[in-house]
């Protein structure tokens, strides 16, 4: 099994696969170090910027992944009041 939930027998959702889900924030927070190291002082603030954006994106992602595990979208079945004529 996979822990990305692309494996289609894994019935849990793709978001709440562990590290992966949080990609966007570690690359964020990696291009704001590396800003912070190359560029000198007097403007290290645009470091600071995309290290704040991942902590945010991190904190966004949490909340999504504690959301699924709350309340699992529902499922694509066919509606039992719409019928067919």
């Amino acid at each position: 099994m996979s822990a990305g939930g692309d494996d289609r027998r894994d019935p849990r959702p793709a978001m709440t696969a562990g590290w992966r889900a949080f990609r966007p924030a570690i690359w964020l927070a990696m291009l704001g170090i590396a800003v912070i190291l190359v560029i000198p002082s007097p403007v290290n603030y645009i470091g600071a910027i995309a290290l704040g954006g991942s902590i945010g994106v991190a904190i966004r992602i949490s909340q999504r992944r504690r959301a699924i595990a709350r309340n699992p979208p529902p499922s694509k079945s066919r509606s039992k009041t719409r019928r067919r004529k």
